[in-house]
């Protein structure tokens, strides 16, 4: 993760091994001061570098962060949760949720755990 404009944004760079493959991936989230949130956008080297979804947006309170868009999966319109647990300072964890209700019930379809390491 590297931090721009003085804290304000950053960005990350990803190398993700699932069963199809291995792929990359990057995340650019920027905080919106007069809103007090962050939009985080999702970029995927599967698809097109054109093509960069609309972001979640939320915030932090404590050590949870959550983070909400309207999206589309397999067709359908969904709406998708993203949840933050920082665990401490060298590690966090982070989990994808979709609603096909609208936040009725969700459905979590990603974990990843994430842990600082020696530059």
């Amino acid at each position: 993760m590297q931090k721009l404009l003085s804290g304000q944004m950053n960005i990350d760079d990803n190398v993700l091994y699932v069963p199809a493959g291995t792929y990359r991936a990057a995340t650019v989230r920027v905080f919106d001061p007069a809103n007090n949130a962050w939009s985080i956008f999702w970029i995927d080297s599967r698809y097109p570098p054109s093509t960069i979804d609309d972001p979640v947006v939320g915030g932090f309170q404590d050590r949870r962060g959550v983070f909400f868009s309207d999206d589309e999966w397999e067709g359908r319109q969904v709406r998708t949760r993203f949840i933050w647990h920082v665990d401490g300072p060298d590690s966090c964890r982070w989990e994808q949720a979709l609603s096909p209700d609208g936040g009725l019930t969700w459905e979590t379809n990603w974990y990843m755990n994430f842990e600082r390491m020696a530059a």
